[in-house]
């Protein structure tokens, strides 16, 4: 596999697009339940995945997203961002991303679904699991109360990409970047 400059500096481009997303303060909103947040963040990964496939959707979901953990100071879910939102990246770019040209409405629909959902399934497993053993106070009731925030960020990242993607595909910039 030959990676080219332009993809390499796209790659990295879209993982700090993704980073500022996820790390701005404003719009994160912290969820007591757990000890985590909810974010947009999603929505950048599902543009890059979708626009640049699925290496890049991989790298710049996990990488930009378990920085802004780092940073933001929510270390502890650091490891899991960077697989959880990694593989969700990597879906997306599976099902909705096309070497040429622009994938059809229903493939970037079941692409942006199926990766909200690995989302929400992966941090409801990793709280499930890790963050119980680290924290024996969190309770099943806790992480089952946190699935409709991190549904909602799901679907609202969903919504934010595909009109994005919309207005996106209509640019000369991304049509150039298609070729």
């Amino acid at each position: 596999m030959r990676i080219t400059t332009k993809k390499l500096v796209l790659c990295a481009l879209m993982t700090a697009i993704v980073f500022l997303i996820t790390f701005t303060p404003f719009l994160q909103i912290p969820s007591p339940m757990t000890q985590g947040y909810y974010n947009i963040g999603d929505a950048a990964i599902m543009i890059a995945a979708i626009l640049l496939g699925r290496r890049v959707g991989f790298i710049a979901g996990g990488i930009g997203s378990a920085l802004a953990d780092i940073v933001t100071g929510y270390y502890i879910y650091a490891p899991a961002t960077l697989i959880i939102k990694g593989i969700e990246g990597y879906i997306i770019g599976a099902i909705g991303s096309r070497k040429n040209g622009v994938p059809s409405r229903l493939r970037q629909i079941v692409a942006v679904v199926a990766g909200g959902l690995e989302m929400v399934v992966g941090y409801f497993i990793y709280q499930a699991t890790v963050m119980r053993m680290i924290n024996p106070t969190l309770g099943m009731a806790s992480i089952i109360a946190d699935l409709p925030g991190n549904l909602i960020q799901g679907a609202l990242s969903a919504v934010l990409a595909l009109i994005f993607l919309t207005v996106l595909y209509r640019t000369k910039a991304v049509k150039n970047l298609l070729r």
